[in-house]
C-alpha cells in the first residue's frame, strides 16, 4: 500500500484485504497514512463489479477517475451502481447516469412516503390493470403530487363515492377514481377526439420525462458537476446547429430567468440587473446551453392535429439531444427515442390514400 503508482483498483483491493484480515478503518489509516474518508471511499469501490471496473480502468477512451467513482458512490443500491458502471460508455455518461439514479431513488422514497400516508386514509395502490387504463378515459385524477418536491405533512382529498387509488406516473404520484358515466352517449367523432386527447397526453408525458432530465443535465454542466468538453469549438458548432434547427429565439430574458426565483415582471429593477450581470458572466457555451434548453422546452409537441408525427420538430429535438451527448446525455427508455424519431406506435400512420395524394 506504500507504492506510489497504485491504481484505484489496487488501492480498493488492498484496503478490502486489510479489512478481511481484521483491520479497522482507524488501524488502516494509522498504518498507511490515508484518511478514514479516503479509506471509506476505496472500500466502496471494492464493492463494485471488479471485472467491469478493471475494464473501464484500462479503457483509455473512458477516462475513469476518482471523481466519477465518488459520484457513483452516491447511488445507495450497489446493484444499481454496477449496472450504471456496465452501461456507461464514458466518464460523463457515468456521471449523468449516477445523478439520474440518485434523483430517481429520491422520487421513489417520496412516492413510498406519500403512499404510506394515502394508505392510512384507506386509499389502495392501483393494480397493473388500472395503470394500463390511466389514459383510457375510464379514470380521472383527483390530486397529483410532484415527486421531486418535499413530501407534504398532511394530505386532504375531495369526497368521492367511488373508491380511490394511487399510482406513480412518470415523476408524479396521482390519486385517481373511476370516471362517472353520464347520460350522454358520445358520437363516433366525439369518441375519436377523446381517444386522440388521451394519446396526446401520453406523448407529452414521455417528452416531459426527457425534458426534466435534460434540464437537470444542463444545470449540472453549468454548476461544474459535469466537466467541460475538450473541443469547445466543435461543441459550439453542434449547439448552434441545434439552435438553428429549433428556430431558437436568442433572448437575454431567457438567460436572466436562470438566476431569478420568480417571474421577471415580479422582480425589482435591482434583481433584474443582478440577474443580467450573472448571465453576462457565463461563458458562451453555458449561455448557448440555457438557450438550447429553453428552445427545446418550447417545442413540446411532435405531432400535428391528426396525431401524425411532425418530422421537422422531431429531428430538431433529436439534434438538440445530440449536442448534449458529449456531456453524457442518453435516452432512459426506448419510448423517449421513438417519440422523437417517429417510430412510436402512438402516432397515427400514413394511409396509402394519403400518400398518393
Amino acid at each position: 500500500m506504500q507504492r506510489r503508482n497504485l491504481t484505484i483498483y489496487e488501492e480498493a483491493q488492498g484496503f478490502q484485504m486489510m479489512m478481511d484480515f481484521g483491520e479497522t478503518e482507524a488501524s488502516i489509516a494509522a498504518k498507511t497514512g490515508f484518511t478514514k474518508k479516503t479509506i471509506r471511499h476505496r472500500l466502496n469501490i471494492a464493492k463494485l463489479d471488479q471485472e467491469e471496473l478493471q475494464r473501464k480502468e484500462k479503457d483509455g477512451g473512458f477516462q475513469l477517475s476518482l471523481k466519477d467513482l465518488y459520484e457513483l458512490e452516491k447511488v445507495k443500491d450497489i446493484h444499481v451502481r454496477n449496472e450504471i458502471l456496465k452501461q456507461s460508455s464514458s466518464s460523463r455518461d457515468l456521471i449523468n447516469r449516477a445523478h439520474s439514479a440518485v434523483e430517481e431513488a429520491k422520487r421513489e422514497e417520496n412516492a413510498k412516503a406519500i403512499g404510506v400516508m394515502l394508505e392510512e386514509l384507506g386509499i389502495c395502490k392501483a393494480s397493473d390493470e388500472v395503470k394500463s387504463e390511466l389514459y383510457s378515459g375510464k379514470w380521472k385524477t383527483l390530486k397529483g403530487f410532484e415527486l421531486e418536491e418535499e413530501v407534504p405533512k398532511e394530505i386532504t382529498l375531495p369526497e368521492e363515492k367511488e373508491p380511490m387509488f394511487y399510482l406513480v406516473s412518470y415523476r408524479r404520484l396521482l390519486v385517481i377514481t373511476k370516471m362517472q358515466k353520464g347520460d350522454k352517449v358520445l358520437s363516433p367523432m366525439e369518441q375519436e377526439e377523446k381517444r386522440k386527447a388521451r394519446v396526446k397526453k401520453q406523448i407529452k408525458a414521455i417528452l416531459k420525462e426527457s425534458s426534466a432530465r435534460r434540464k437537470a443535465l444542463i444545470q449540472d454542466i453549468i454548476s461544474g458537476k459535469v466537466d467541460a468538453v475538450k473541443d469547445e469549438g466543435e461543441e459550439i458548432r453542434r449547439i448552434w446547429q441545434a439552435l438553428v434547427g429549433l428556430d431558437a429565439l436568442l433572448q437575454e430574458a431567457l438567460l436572466r430567468k436562470l438566476f431569478l426565483d420568480k417571474d421577471e415582471y415580479c422582480c425589482s429593477k435591482e434583481e433584474r440587473q443582478e440577474a443580467q450581470k450573472k448571465a453576462d458572466n457565463m461563458n458562451i457555451i453555458h449561455q448557448m446551453l440555457v438557450l438550447l434548453d429553453a428552445s427545446m422546452a418550447s417545442t413540446n409537441e411532435t405531432f400535428d392535429y391528426k396525431l401524425k408525427f411532425n418530422s421537422s420538430r422531431g429531428k430538431a429535438l433529436l439534434k438538440g439531444y445530440e449536442a448534449l451527448e458529449p456531456y453524457g446525455w442518453y435516452f432512459a427508455s426506448e419510448d423517449e427515442r421513438k417519440v422523437l424519431d417517429g417510430t412510436h406506435e402512438l402516432y397515427e400512420k400514413e394511409t396509402g390514400k394519403e400518400n398518393i395524394g
